[in-house]
């Protein structure tokens, strides 16, 4: 894992070395290994810049930016490239010599050899930046889910482009306003919708497509080509049972067994749930019991925060050398001013803050390699209203729909009552376009009248094309949702701390397998992840795989707010910097925290997002 930057502007600046050195030092801690600048073109002018997180071939001939021996390619690249192996193995049957042992040097010859179709054939997490000298373009490129960031800045003569914003700020170009209608789509819709799009929380500065790559020609001149897209409408609806269990054991476990290539340590993320259970139970086998696990544990609710006894069940099973982080919220403020550091925009989940604390602790513990769950819930209907959707897609086979209901029921000790209220909700999700409206509490009082109006915007999402409401919806926030979101927090967090985190559920292979599934693979019996649950027989703990309830990663903030944060809320509630950006309507704020306070309602969410603009607007505009 690295930090990549670079520009390519039409006229030379005698400051470009400068700049990009600066740049490139805002990216060290995604990489202390190694660092390098290099002017790759005159004519535009071109500079690259790169930091090293050493994961796979840790010699210094792995070093970047990287050149052909004809010096007609160029390559910087943060991520991995997990199917490298094979890759090499085929380049070398072409006739193409290596002169290292990384996934760096794929990259650079797969190009060569295939050009933009090479981007089709890896299996991974990338952002890239190539120049190619002989055709005189700059081409930049994300992996299929956007789990790499990169980011740019576009004047008449020139892109800026780099990892993570702040190494953006370091050009004198590049200005540095914030994008309200950005604040607003934050404020408005919790973070479903934050990263439907490529804008960011601050102007003019955006994100380069995920599936995609961009070619950048000597005038500056950008085009955006789509290398890969999801089809959630060919359903093989005759395959069997046996079949499918099969084939999606044989790609989970392939796409674990590639994700624990490297030169170094990997570890497990761990908490009690199905997902990353499975994930460290294949990886135990693969590495014949050479597995460390790292767990956060957070408040002391019995059957609520603490997950505990399942964890327990499966580093048991497996024998695993096991860590227990104890989530400490300490100083919440400092803590979102440290996040704020390496995020560069507001931290929308308290979630995320506790991550952050784990992967602090994971730092000093010498496993730079951590494989998670991520993606399991979207890929296979894990989440609460899947099941509504799904009772949505099979309302006609009335048989069908009342077993689905009535083992619903009985397994979740649910009534009636709630299908009745889930099904005025699946149709007013219909009618509004498949926006999720529902999940979100109206605070618009909260806002002044004229910050709505100036910012509000539309979202216009548009699934593909499918008879299913339940595809619709995992698609929704597999590609636009929830994972875009939860991927930029993980890749800011662990990267902080020079971690580099990966994630089997979103092996592209996975994906499209699932989605060319029936519904009846991911929900039966009332039970979600049914195909996970069958194929995991044998692997996974019965305890764990049998488990019929969720509960997410969890941090307290709803007390942390009443108790010790409850004096520096009021002091930002009452600073003169909040009344003067005029977002907020006051006096409802202290209304609105008065009855968090008292008990009488719970607006953590609110309230978290709130602290979060606060300290960011105070760090970037102040």
């Amino acid at each position: 894992m690295c930090g990549i930057s670079g520009f390519i502007e039409v006229n030379k600046s005698n400051k470009s070395k400068d700049i990009i050195k600066k740049m490139t030092s805002k990216l060290r801690h995604r990489g202390a290994n190694d660092y390098g600048i290099e002017a790759v073109s005159e004519k535009p002018f071109i500079y690259f810049g790169h930091t090293r997180l050493s994961i796979i071939d840790l010699t210094h001939a792995a070093h970047q930016p990287m050149q052909t021996d004809d010096k007609n390619l160029t390559l910087i690249f943060n991520g991995e490239i997990y199917n490298y192996i094979e890759l090499r193995d085929k380049l070398i049957l072409s006739g193409i010599e290596f002169k290292t042992k990384s996934d760096t040097e794929v990259v650079l010859r797969a190009y060569e050899r295939y050009g933009f179709d090479c981007f089709k054939k890896f299996n991974g997490m990338w952002s890239i930046a190539i120049f190619d000298n002989v055709n005189n373009t700059l081409v930049l490129s994300r992996d299929r889910f956007g789990k790499k960031p990169l980011y740019y800045y576009k004047t008449e003569s020139s892109i800026i482009f780099a990892s993570e914003i702040k190494s953006l700020f370091e050009h004198p170009k590049v200005k540095k306003n914030p994008n309200y209608k950005k604040i607003y789509k934050y404020l408005s819709t919790n973070y479903r919708y934050i990263d439907i799009d490529e804008e960011s929380f601050f102007q003019d500065i955006f994100s380069i497509p995920k599936s995609s790559y961009v070619v950048i020609n000597s005038d500056c001149n950008m085009k955006v080509y789509r290398y890969w897209s999801l089809d959630i409408d060919s359903v093989n609806k005759g395959i069997s049972d046996d079949d499918a269990v099969s084939k999606f054991r044989e790609i989970l476990i392939d796409a674990v067994r590639i994700r624990l290539r490297s030169d170094v340590k990997v570890g497990c993320m761990l908490s009690g749930g199905l997902d990353s259970t499975s994930i460290t139970s294949i990886a135990y086998k693969i590495l014949n019991n050479n597995i460390e696990t790292f767990s956060g544990i957070t408040g002391d609710v019995e059957g609520v925060y603490d997950e505990t006894k399942y964890i327990e069940e499966v580093v048991n099973d497996i024998k695993a050398k096991s860590n227990f982080i104890h989530i400490d919220p300490g100083n919440i403020f400092d803590v979102i001013n440290e996040m704020l550091d390496f995020h560069d925009e507001p931290i929308c989940t308290v979630s995320w803050y506790g991550l952050y604390l784990i992967n602090k602790e994971i730092k000093n513990m010498n496993v730079p390699v951590i494989l998670n769950g991520h993606g399991g819930d979207e890929l296979l209907g894990g989440y609460w209203d899947h099941y509504h959707y799904n009772f949505y897609d099979i309302r006609d086979n009335k048989d069908i729909c009342s077993s689905e209901i009535n083992s619903w029921l009985v397994n979740h000790n649910r009534s009636f009552e709630e299908i009745g209220k889930f099904s005025e909700h699946i149709d007013k999700y219909v009618r509004n376009n498949y926006r999720n409206d529902d999940k979100f509490i109206d605070y618009s009082s909260c806002f002044n009248n004229e910050f709505i109006l100036k910012n509000k915007k539309n979202i216009d999402l548009k699934p593909p094309n499918s008879k299913s409401l339940l595809s619709k919806r995992l698609y929704l926030e597999l590609m636009h949702e929830t994972v875009p979101a939860s991927l930029r927090a993980e890749d800011r967090n662990t990267m902080s701390q020079s971690l580099e985190s990966r994630s089997p559920f979103l092996d592209y292979r996975l994906v499209e397998f699932c989605f060319s599934l029936p519904n009846k693979f991911k929900i039966r019996g009332g039970i979600g992840k049914w195909i996970l649950r069958e194929s995991m027989k044998g692997i996974l703990a019965e305890k764990v795989r049998t488990r019929k309830d969720k509960a997410g990663f969890i941090a307290p903030a709803d007390e942390w707010f009443r108790t010790i944060n409850k004096d520096q809320i009021w002091e930002l509630i009452k600073s003169n910097s909040l009344k003067e950006r005029g977002i907020y309507n006051i006096e409802e704020i202290v209304k609105i925290f008065n009855e968090h306070i008292d008990g009488h309602k719970n607006h953590q969410m609110f309230l978290w997002q709130f602290i979060n603009l606060e300290l960011w607007f105070n760090k970037f505009f102040k």
